[in-house]
């Protein structure tokens, strides 16, 4: 047996090879998110990601093709954190029972059922009369995990944009996954017709749009977002300058109201 077949296999500190390529994979992520959260895409090197995740620049290329790869995984890592808490937010509101509630709603809802190797179990829509506590506290779970960590919103709001083909398609589906979500949740497992789905995607886009708009916004010198409030609004949104209202509840509140006001479209 060779030296370099030898070594490969042993573990070092109490983790073998595979183990150890998941955490330098893992850092690499962490260090994506804090450099294409922080200063950019555009201007991001391997060698500073590596410098601050504590790598060679070898080990880079062990995991990803290029920075481009990188910034998919970082993507879709940002996804994945922020459709948990959003999951978990509207978990308490679904009719199905209480043990099932959250696997009812599919971690990534693009795939089939024979794709995670079961079936969904029954899951009712959230009742009419919950709609607007429940669009307030999961779009509120969603705008929290942004504005508290702006890495988060910049990456999946500005960065990946227009990056490559493919991190548009990966993008796409993303956005898809994410309507498909409004419609489990307004739904449950019934199939939803052409134009149901096509209202799910729209609500997507308003509100994703609502949120680069209060991002660029809370890019000026000096502001400082906070996470949104579940409390229902006191407040007069029929006055101040769009541009400079980096307010994330103003946000927040509209977007509930255009939720409830889809909510018989997405159920008859």
């Amino acid at each position: 047996m060779s030296v370099s077949s030898s070594t490969a296999g042993r573990r070092y500190g109490g983790a073998d090879p595979e183990e150890r390529r998941a955490r330098r994979r893992a850092a690499l992520i962490e260090a994506g998110l804090e450099i294409f959260g922080t200063d950019g895409y555009a201007t991001a090197s391997v060698k500073n990601i590596c410098a601050l995740a504590g790598l060679t620049q070898r080990y880079f290329y062990e995991s990803f093709g290029d920075r481009a790869e990188l910034l998919e995984a970082v993507y879709l890592d940002c996804v994945d954190f922020v459709r948990s808490a959003t999951v978990a937010a509207a978990a308490e509101f679904l009719t199905s029972g209480p043990e099932d509630r959250t696997t009812a709603i599919r971690s990534d809802p693009n795939r089939s059922d024979s794709e995670h190797g079961t079936s969904s179990p029954e899951m009712k829509g959230i009742a009419a009369e919950h709609v607007p506590s429940a669009a307030r506290a999961t779009l509120g779970a969603f705008m929290s995990c942004l504005a508290q960590d702006r890495r988060r919103a910049r990456v999946m709001l500005v960065e990946v944009v227009g990056v490559s083909g493919k991190l548009e398609r990966v993008r796409m589906h993303a956005i898809h996954g994410w309507a498909e979500l409004i419609l489990n949740l307004a739904r449950g497992t019934m199939t939803p017709s052409r134009g149901q789905r096509l209202t799910s995607v729209a609500l997507v886009g308003a509100v994703t749009q609502l949120l680069v708009d209060w991002y660029i916004a809370g890019e000026a010198p000096g502001d400082e977002p906070t996470p949104p409030s579940h409390d229902p609004p006191d407040r007069d949104l029929n006055s101040g300058d769009l541009n400079s209202g980096n307010d994330i509840d103003d946000i927040l509140d509209v977007s509930v109201d255009l939720l409830i006001a889809s909510h018989a479209r997405l159920v008859t």
